[in-house]
């Protein structure tokens, strides 16, 4: 769905953890993530001012709430860095259908720092509620999809090859993409966008293929 990055809309994050009471749990057990999401959408006014068209009329407002849990892994949850949190929050809003305003991504993007931090063995679920403005309701006209796909356009072979440097990493990291490790030494290449975010540079190549952004900062591939 196509949502507007924009914090200049009335949005809430609510974040609390739910601890367990049978003590220590292995590390390896499982997170759960529950969300409970207040959409309110704005009609758009049916005004053929050009600069008003696209305002919504906060005269007429409806609202929806929806549910949903996800399950996390805590190694591979934890197991990299702020990078792999960033993607992690992104995955999540997008299967929201919540737009990725900073307030609501920081926050996130904190918790699971801050749980990382902190352990969180004795954490069983971490219960989030998120109040957002949105144009649309998540379902809702799904030609829409066509159209974000056009907003931002996928990176051409010449772009990719003259902008996506290869290189070999000097530390492990991780590529948010396909969700591995990038190894030292090893024969999978890897791929380094403009805004220095890396990857498997076949993650990378098929990723932009798809999409002129980065999966991280969302920085537009250059043309």
């Amino acid at each position: 769905m196509a949502f507007p990055v924009n914090d200049n809309v009335d949005n809430v994050i609510d974040v609390r953890r739910i601890y367990n009471d049978y003590g220590e749990l292995r590390k390896s057990q499982k997170l759960f993530f529950d969300f409970q999401v207040h959409y309110t959408r704005a009609e758009e006014e049916d005004d053929d001012v050009e600069e008003e068209e696209d305002f919504p009329d906060f005269d007429n407002l409806q609202t929806l709430t929806l549910e949903q849990t996800h399950e996390f892994d805590r190694d591979w949850l934890f197991g990299g860095d702020g990078d792999h949190s960033l993607a992690i929050v992104y995955h999540i809003l997008d299967s929201l259908q919540v737009p990725p305003y900073s307030a609501i991504v920081n926050t996130l993007a904190d918790e699971i720092k801050d749980l990382k931090k902190d352990g969180a063995k004795d954490v069983e679920r971490v219960q989030v509620k998120i109040g957002v403005t949105v144009s649309r309701f998540p379902g809702e006209d799904d030609h829409v999809d066509v159209q974000v796909q056009l907003a931002v356009a996928p990176a051409n072979d010449e772009a990719v090859e003259m902008h996506l440097e290869t290189l070999v990493v000097e530390n492990e990291g991780y590529c948010v993409i396909c969700m591995d490790n990038i190894r030292v030494g090893s024969d999978v290449e890897a791929g380094r966008m403009p805004c220095s975010h890396v990857f498997h540079r076949t993650c990378g190549e098929e990723w932009l293929r798809n999409s002129g952004i980065c999966p991280v900062c969302r920085a537009l591939f250059p043309a």
